[in-house]
């Protein structure tokens, strides 16, 4: 199992997650990356969590899933382009300079990047493509996959989940999704969480949660959620090491996506921890008990 949290916010949609990985045959633990963005250029990011071969097995084949969908969408978009008389081999540049600018405007990791100055762009005046992979079939493909991957597993409670944070191209707003292991999927106002450590983050979230709070803010409050579960509720399967902390994505309301880095993360985590330590340290304390009243009210 893992713990993410997803939530909208005053820039977008964002997800962060532990990085604890939990072999549940041997017992063994590594630490790893949870959440995907499985497409170039398209500010479509998603984490599963649920038994950890089942995820695993989301993880690996989403790229996949979604390669192949954008692949035939691509040979879609070469044959209409070839009907305007380009040739082959023009179509296919067209389509990939078109790639090209849509992946630099949408700035991977949200940092200035300088355009690809190997490539020349096509002399051919601008073409409308017909075919685009869309915010709605990736929902979709995620929606087909989760269904698949645990319709062996139907007795189980929900044995694999998803959370997913996208930007439509034309809608103000990032969107913040959630897929059930039978495929059902809600669109969420304000935050959602999956996994092993979610039933701690309504407790947190709902005193501190608005969705206009900056992000920073709310990635913090995740941060100390992940914590808690860890060292506090105790929750095996979730949890970080100081070479791999919790990790924030985020898709903004702009159409720029990516991982967030913080400058300041590891003397955060410290604090969060020693607050941990004094909480712990304040259930233990000796304080004065109840006694037994061995009278009856009356």
């Amino acid at each position: 199992m893992t713990l993410i949290i997803g939530f909208k916010c005053l820039e977008g949609v964002c997800l962060v997650s532990d990085t604890k990985v939990m072999d549940i045959d041997s017992g063994e633990s590594s630490y790893q990356s949870k959440i995907l963005t499985p497409i170039m250029g398209l500010p479509f990011m998603v984490g599963a969590a649920g038994y950890t071969h089942l995820f695993r097995e989301f993880n690996r084949k989403l790229p996949e899933k979604v390669q192949e969908s954008a692949s035939h969408i691509r040979i879609l978009n070469v044959t209409e382009l070839m009907k305007t008389g380009l040739s082959r081999s023009d179509a296919i540049k067209y389509l990939y300079s078109k790639e090209l600018q849509t992946t630099q405007l949408q700035q991977q990791e949200m940092e200035e990047k300088k355009p690809d100055e190997d490539f020349v762009k096509p002399d051919i005046a601008d073409i409308d493509l017909t075919h685009i992979y869309t915010a709605e079939k990736f929902i979709d493909d995620c929606k087909n996959l989760v269904k698949g991957i645990s319709s062996n597993f139907e007795q189980e409670t929900d044995p694999i989940e998803v959370l997913i944070g996208l930007k439509r191209p034309n809608y103000p707003q990032a969107e913040l999704h959630y897929v059930d292991s039978k495929g059902n999927e809600v669109e969420s106002d304000d935050f959602l969480a999956i996994g092993s450590g979610s039933p701690y983050v309504k407790t947190f979230f709902d005193r501190v949660y608005l969705p206009n709070k900056n992000m920073f803010e709310l990635i913090t409050h995740a941060f100390r959620i992940i914590t808690f579960t860890e060292m506090i509720a105790k929750e095996s399967s979730v949890g970080y090491t100081s070479e791999k902390p919790p990790e924030a994505l985020a898709v903004l309301n702009d159409g720029r996506f990516g991982r967030v880095y913080f400058k300041n993360d590891q003397k955060i985590i410290q604090e969060m921890k020693k607050e941990m330590h004094d909480y712990e340290s304040l259930i233990k304390k000796d304080t004065p008990i109840l006694e037994w009243d061995p009278k009856e009210p009356s």
